[in-house]
């Protein structure tokens, strides 16, 4: 299985910029476009394939983080893969799996119970909101036939405030306009 440097035709030690110049002219020999119109659907496939690789190796030697990860990866010697694992190492990588396994289903249920929770917060909101615009609506309505039943009510307001308005307009502390 060829390394991602040999894939992109590079030495390790290639800058960023020789990278992207081998990405260029490797992504334009590999391109599937450039083949034959009577090509077969193996070589179709195997150009997609080819070019893929390209672009999965431009993505990781690209980027510089990417890039360090993947050569601490490629230098680790095979005695420490999983294959040559002791049962400790294979017993504590199945337990750190079943552990992830649990948090992501823990996160799952998490996340139902905060979307109800929103839900149902929204909910109650909008009935409290409604329920406030039906009760003003009822004051306002119940207000209204105080008003009709005694109109002298209206009259006694209106003099009250045309007595404010006169009191404030014609004291010049107590205006609240300057």
């Amino acid at each position: 299985m060829p390394t991602l440097y040999q894939i992109l035709g590079v030495r390790p030690s290639a800058s960023a910029d020789e990278v992207r110049r081998a990405y260029k002219q490797k992504a334009l020999e590999t391109h599937p476009d450039k083949l034959e119109p009577g090509a077969s659907n193996e070589e179709k496939e195997r150009a997609e394939r080819s070019f893929q690789e390209v672009h999965e190796a431009f993505l990781i030697l690209g980027d510089e983080e990417k890039r360090r990860a993947y050569d601490i990866r490629i230098h680790i010697p095979t005695s420490l893969s999983y294959r040559n694992a002791s049962d400790e190492v294979k017993r504590r990588i199945e337990e750190r799996a079943e552990w992830q396994r649990q948090q992501q289903e823990l996160y799952k249920v998490e996340m139902a119970e905060m979307r109800e929770r929103n839900r149902i917060a929204r909910e109650k909101a909008r009935e409290r909101a409604q329920k406030a615009a039906e009760q003003a609506k009822m004051m306002q309505s119940m207000v209204d036939e105080l008003f009709k039943l005694t109109p002298e009510w209206e009259q006694r307001k209106l003099s009250v405030q045309q007595r404010r308005d006169g009191r404030l307009n014609g004291n010049p502390r107590w205006s609240t306009v300057q």
